[in-house]
């Protein structure tokens, strides 16, 4: 089995051929991430330090323990106005103003096999190739539900995440953030590479250690665009291409979008991914739904190169579609620079004729 729920120990196991993702229903039916590395057994959630943080809010059902916090403790789906002061990956705004929500575990399910997303691009697999977790969270005061999406590779080494949002209330309710995937590492020290650009001058890496601030990457044009693209990756220091630990986050969307990264000041590392929230403000009627685009995950101990094979397998074989996925493509000639806007088919032809001369 890819997925594994513990009933007793409240745990929940992504397992792929080399990796482990796991998540725990902790106190308070709090969702928290517990690890995501080598593939692993057991309850991972020993590794999370439950300590009495001064100015770090409680959940009202906590009573007097001061150890249980959203602004302390790795969320899995962490939400504004639940106590976390951290970047967030849900924030709503009711009709009367109120901003905030506070999602609480409700139940899962597991599947076998991954349907398509609704207007969107996923990784797709035959059905005995992939198993998919369906988490319900719940907002008590809204009564908003969030499903969290997680579909399980092992042959290919990655899991998928994203969201389904859905309002059963008898009022609008503004969604102003919906991120796709969240990343909570509680220790370790780490670096962000992105890659940015320009016409003429795309893809062009950067290495940024992380510190305690804030550092977001994204795109405001509607577009991912040249100027930046949607695939981030946290490594350690010393990771080069053939060794060290590094964390890969593919967002699967050409649409205007941000990457939030940053460490708290208990040493923790947060990467928050999805759709651009800057004027995003998307209304949901009673009964309606939103559904984030799809973000790829994968782990490597072997450096960016490995990283890099496994992304680049899945993309090939199981993002790209069609009769050509696995042919030799037919020739594509781009008259651009040649004709500019002054063309018509004689001179498409004729540069045709000298290509095939050539």
């Amino acid at each position: 089995m890819a997925i594994i729920h513990d009933s007793k120990n409240r745990t929940i196991t992504l397992h792929t051929e080399h990796t482990t993702y796991q998540m725990k229903v902790g106190p308070c039916d709090m969702l928290v991430h517990t690890y995501y590395g080598l593939r692993t057994e057991g309850d991972m959630s020993y590794c999370i330090p439950f300590m009495d943080r001064d100015f770090s809010g409680n959940p009202y059902e906590a009573g007097m323990d001061r150890t249980i916090s959203a602004d302390t403790l790795p969320m899995e789906y962490p939400c504004e106005g639940s106590g976390d002061f951290r970047a967030t990956a849900l924030s709503v705004r009711r009709e009367n103003g109120v901003s905030g929500c506070d999602l609480r575990f409700q139940s899962l399910e597991i599947a076998q096999g991954k349907d398509k997303l609704p207007g969107l691009p996923s990784v797709y697999a035959d059905k005995e190739d992939v198993q998919t977790l369906f988490v319900t969270l719940a907002d008590a005061s809204t009564g908003l539900q969030v499903v969290l999406q997680y579909n399980v590779f092992p042959k290919l080494d990655v899991i998928t995440r994203s969201a389904r949002i859905t309002n059963p209330e008898n009022e609008t309710i503004t969604l102003q953030n919906a991120a796709s995937t969240v990343l909570d590492l509680i220790s370790g020290q780490w670096e962000l590479i992105h890659f940015h650009g320009r016409h003429a001058g795309e893809r062009n890496s950067e290495r940024l250690p992380l510190g305690h601030q804030e550092t977001v990457v994204g795109s405001r044009r509607g577009t991912s665009s040249h100027q930046q693209n949607p695939f981030v990756i946290l490594t350690q220091p010393d990771t080069t291409e053939y060794s060290g630990q590094c964390y890969a986050v593919q967002l699967l969307y050409s649409g205007s979008f941000a990457c939030n990264t940053g460490v708290d000041p208990f040493g923790g590392t947060r990467l928050v991914m999805g759709v651009q929230p800057e004027r995003f403000d998307y209304d949901l009627a009673p009964g309606e739904s939103f559904q984030t685009p799809e973000a790829a995950m994968v782990y490597s101990n072997q450096g960016l190169a490995h990283m890099s094979h496994l992304l680049h397998h899945m993309i090939r074989k199981h993002v790209c579609r069609g009769p050509w996925r696995d042919l030799r493509r037919p020739v594509l000639i781009n008259n651009w620079e040649a004709t500019y806007m002054d063309f018509d088919g004689d001179k498409i032809l004729q540069i045709a004729r000298q290509a095939r001369d050539l």
